[in-house]
């Protein structure tokens, strides 16, 4: 499989899965180890706190470089641009939401229909 990405892109497939990986071991922990409908959801849940996570700390990082353009004389910042497959981090988050929403419905749906 190919990943696409620029500047510190890589590490949010990174963040998602240890985020995915501490929402595994709650959800065991909490549910117990029989599969439930609501682990998908806590899975999903926790892969995004990752996801915001490494998105909040490249944001942090990412101060930038002033230059001056040689030709009109003024200023231009230059910032990192950390993006996964061309998309830029924060809409990965905002992504991981949205699947987090509808894992959570899915999942709440399904335990209330028995």
């Amino acid at each position: 499989m190919f990943m696409i990405w620029r500047g510190w892109g890589i590490l949010l497939p990174l963040g998602v899965f240890l985020g995915a990986f501490i929402g595994m071991l709650v959800a065991t922990s909490v549910l117990g180890p029989q599969s439930n409908a609501l682990m998908p959801a806590i899975v999903t849940i926790f892969g995004t706190v990752g996801a915001y996570v490494v998105m909040r700390l490249l944001a942090r990082t990412d101060k930038g470089r002033v230059v001056i353009d040689k030709e009109s004389g003024e200023e231009v910042l230059l910032k990192r641009g950390d993006n996964f497959f061309f998309i830029p981090l924060r809409f990965w988050f905002y992504l991981m939401c949205v699947l987090s929403v509808i894992s959570l419905v899915i999942g709440v749906s399904a335990v209330f229909a028995g």
